[in-house]
């Protein structure tokens, strides 16, 4: 072996170009993804007004993702949004709201084709209303 190929790849060059290797998927692996698609910002920014957070705008898309697959299983409304509130902190409201977002967001077809098996949840007036 010649004194050449020792110095190349050997010393401190070695450990340079190991350290450039590493800063730069460093720097890849950190970057904030940027947001090509409006409809997530505009998703995002809906939850956001309504106070709901999630442990990041990732996560809530894909879980807005997961509401359009379940209602392309024909799941019902508020299956998903009573699921919802069992996997998250939201409250029925909230995960409600997240349900009618993401379906505006995301599979616009089921728009209002909501059920109504959470009826029972609304207080009504004690009084009948003729």
């Amino acid at each position: 072996m010649n004194n050449w190929s020792s110095m190349r790849f050997g010393g401190k060059w070695k450990w340079s170009i190991v350290g450039a290797v590493l800063l730069s998927a460093a720097a890849l692996l950190s970057a904030a993804p940027a947001s090509a698609d409006p409809n997530d910002d505009a998703f995002v920014a809906a939850l956001a007004k309504d106070g709901i957070t999630m442990s990041g705008p990732n996560t809530a898309i894909a879980m807005a993702h997961t509401v359009c697959a379940e209602l392309d299983n024909n799941q019902k409304t508020s299956i998903l949004a009573m699921s919802l509130m069992k996997d998250t902190d939201l409250s029925l409201k909230q995960s409600s709201y997240f349900v009618g977002v993401s379906m505006s967001a995301y599979c616009p077809q089921y728009i209002g084709h909501t059920d109504n098996s959470l009826n029972w949840l609304k207080p009504y007036s004690p009084v009948p209303q003729w």
